[in-house]
């Protein structure tokens, strides 16, 4: 089932950030509310009062709040993904399209649609001359066996892969969502042979951004978790942190960060734009030392690699 309504509050929101970590400057395009994925972990379980997905209609105000931001902000980079996955529904709704004609009228704002989904057909159909150089087609990737376990009713990795091949072939910039990397018996294998199987298929010339988050969830995401009879999302040293989500021991958030940032440079590119969500500046400054740690910063680095030509 899918509701239309109208959206009575604004569409555009800067993303929400835990105190005392250090935010990218991301903003929050929200077109629709609710999610068709099952995934044990999201936050939208204890977010939303229903995962029923409601989709809104009165897109006109939407394009208006992006004129007047754009006017007041520089190096906007504004996605859809936060309260729904941005292609999941698009069958239904064809929404990208929309999208698609309204960011041809600000070629300076870098938007993302970020997916787990392979509904790509209404993006590919596209009809416009050239592919748009400010749009982002963005993939959250975890190794197959955590996609089985937590990620239900997704489309495996093999299928999401074969989507970012066919959007690169377009001439999108591609964008990778690592978050959240999950710890597990085995994980540092796994996690390799993800990046592997990404190297397969993927230019890195076109990669915009690639993002890597551990693990988090606030306590009211527990008893959902439990729901899911197969997750393995407690194997790993979980603590409360000082906002009151459950983190993995910074050690070894550390220790993941630092391993997997290794196999991307080794095995995709030295040059690929990573970074961190939800870290604080102390594990910043200690993964990538040569980016400073400030809103403003990161956002320009990624804004600027989004744009860069290939």
């Amino acid at each position: 089932m899918m509701r239309f309504e109208e959206q009575k509050g604004k569409f555009v929101k800067h993303c929400p950030c835990t105190p005392d970590v250090v935010p990218c400057g991301y903003y929050n395009l929200n077109l629709h509310t609710g999610c068709p994925f099952r995934c044990s972990y999201c936050i939208l379980q204890a977010y939303l009062e229903t995962m029923e997905p409601i989709v809104f209609t009165n897109i006109q105000n939407m394009e208006k709040e992006l004129h007047d931001i754009s006017q007041a902000q520089k190096n906007l980079r504004i996605g859809t993904g936060e309260l729904s996955d941005s292609l999941a529904l698009d069958p239904q709704t064809n929404y990208s399209q929309k999208i698609l004609s309204i960011f041809e009228k600000f070629p300076h704002i870098v938007f993302e649609f970020k997916t787990k989904s392979i509904f790509i057909e209404n993006i590919l159909n596209y009809n416009y001359e050239k592919t748009l150089k400010n749009v982002v087609i963005s993939w959250s990737l975890n190794p197959q066996e955590v996609i089985k376990r937590e990620e239900l009713l997704t489309p495996d990795l093999v299928s999401r892969l074969r989507a970012i091949q066919k959007v690169q072939r377009k001439g999108y910039k591609i964008g990778i969502h690592f978050d959240p990397i999950v710890i597990f018996d085995g994980w540092k294998v796994a996690y390799e042979e993800l990046v592997k199987k990404i190297a397969e298929v993927i230019d890195p010339s076109t990669i915009a951004w690639w993002s890597l988050g551990a693990l988090r969830f606030p306590y009211s995401l527990r008893e959902h978790i439990f729901k899911y009879r197969d997750s393995r999302l407690f194997e790993g040293e979980l603590i409360k942190g000082h906002d009151g989500k459950y983190r993995y021991f910074k050690p070894l958030r550390l220790e993941l960060f630092h391993y997997i940032k290794k196999k991307i440079l080794s095995l995709i590119s030295s040059e690929v734009p990573l970074y961190l969500c939800m870290e604080d500046k102390e594990v910043w400054e200690e993964v990538f030392p040569k980016i400073p740690p400030n809103e403003e910063a990161v956002n320009r680095y990624l804004y600027e690699s989004a744009l860069r030509e290939k």
